[in-house]
């Protein structure tokens, strides 16, 4: 596949539709069709210093991913550390992982490209490219690998950012929700104690903490009990058991 439309399809990506892993899957599995030489592919990510393997593509990929995060090293957590390229040319010949590289050998990978994926300050990112033969990737691959993670970099912190946002909107959308009632559960009050805001306020809190509720579910129930309608999940319908309309909160 061409780059450029492994590039386009990305972009057409809906984040409103797709998920964070969704997009790291197919991430890996354009790789695998885009860059010359790739028998599998994976991305790796490293949160509060834990590495996972959120998207593969085959058996092969997850297997090495996890041989180097149980060692505690190996070229996918080096390049995703030290934002560097880590390549095996021929696992047989391979000096500087000792330990990993039989098992490279044992499960039928020569050699591997690990493309650091600059995603933000506190989450590392690799995409891991494994071939088959010796020598899989040359100079072209590597440079597709690099066009490709910057790439797939944008595309991450993009989706991260929708996500960040769509959560922010929907607890902003819960606390605008809680405040109403609320302030409905006080107007209330304050008609039946013929009492202010303030002292209709502490009535509520009281009843909170003596039935230990949630204010907001105390304040559904109070406003479900006076209009009739159904108290939202969470909530008692009505106000405190054994508290008379008049006397709300004693």
């Amino acid at each position: 596949m061409d780059p450029r439309d492994a590039f386009a399809q990305l972009g057409r990506i809906s984040f409103e539709d797709t998920s964070m892993h969704e997009l790291l899957q197919r991430v890996a599995e354009l790789s695998k069709q885009v860059i010359p030489g790739v028998a599998e592919a994976s991305v790796s990510l490293i949160a509060d210093d834990k590495p996972t393997t959120p998207a593969f593509t085959g058996q092969l990929a997850i297997d090495l991913d996890e041989s180097q995060y149980a060692r505690g090293y190996g070229p996918c957590l080096e390049a995703a550390v030290g934002q560097e390229i880590r390549e095996i040319t021929d696992a047989r010949t391979e000096t500087r992982w000792p330990e990993y590289t039989p098992v490279c050998v044992e499960r039928g990978s020569l050699s591997s490209l690990s493309v650091p994926v600059p995603v933000r300050e506190n989450i590392q990112a690799a995409l891991n490219l494994y071939g088959r033969q010796a020598h899989a990737f040359d100079a072209t691959s590597q440079a597709t690998g690099r066009e490709f993670a910057a790439y797939v970099a944008v595309a991450v912190r993009n989706m991260h950012l929708y996500e960040t946002t769509r959560e922010w909107a929907t607890n902003l959308d819960a606390a605008m929700r809680s405040r109403a009632v609320i302030e409905q559960a006080k107007g209330i009050l304050m008609s039946q104690r013929r009492c202010d805001a303030a002292e209709a306020f502490s009535l509520l809190a009281e009843a909170s903490q003596r039935s230990n509720r949630k204010l907001r579910d105390i304040a559904a129930s109070l406003v479900a009990g006076v209009s009739g309608a159904p108290a939202p999940p969470g909530a008692t319908a009505g106000p405190e058991p054994g508290a008379r309309p008049g006397s709300w909160g004693r």
